[in-house]
């Protein structure tokens, strides 16, 4: 057998558990019975979700415990030491959940309403789909992929 059919086996292996594993997480967090199917009880759970109804409830939520105000040093302080969780737990879901949920905070916090938290957010991601990215597989996989940023004008006429 090659070494290419080795690795992929062994990588396809590894694909598995950490999917398992997520599943746990996943059936943890949602309290998702394990002997159900996550494309089924927890599948319409996930369906039913309305994320303009949950950022109203987690806007009074986080008023009433926290305060109201931007609060913005407070709230990065938050994603900072979560962010921390995240490395120090492999990026388990349960963490990237903790780091959402203060982003959500802070945005509410800038003054949006649920409404334009959820508009920004499907712009920012129709943004980013249209914006050109390097080859992930030539980059570290401890380093930001960021996206291939324009020349400025004055340098792409120079060019031309």
């Amino acid at each position: 057998m090659n070494a290419n059919k080795l690795r992929s086996r062994e990588d396809l292996q590894y694909r598995c558990d950490a999917l398992e594993q997520r599943l746990d997480e996943l059936r943890d967090i949602t309290n998702c019975p394990a002997d159900r199917d996550l494309g089924g009880w927890c599948g319409e759970m996930a369906s039913k979700f309305d994320m303009i109804a949950h950022l109203r409830r987690q806007h009074e939520f986080s008023e009433r415990t926290f305060g109201s105000g931007p609060r913005i040093k407070g709230v990065v302080d938050h994603i900072r030491k979560e962010t921390q969780e995240v490395l120090d737990g492999g990026g388990e879901l349960a963490e990237w959940i903790d780091v959402v949920i203060l982003a959500l905070d802070g945005a509410w916090r800038s003054g949006a309403t649920p409404e334009e938290i959820v508009a920004a957010l499907v712009a920012k991601q129709t943004r980013n789909e249209s914006r050109q990215w390097p080859d992930w597989r030539n980059a570290p996989a401890d380093k930001a992929i960021e996206h291939v940023r324009e020349a400025p004008a004055a340098e792409r006429t120079k060019d031309q």
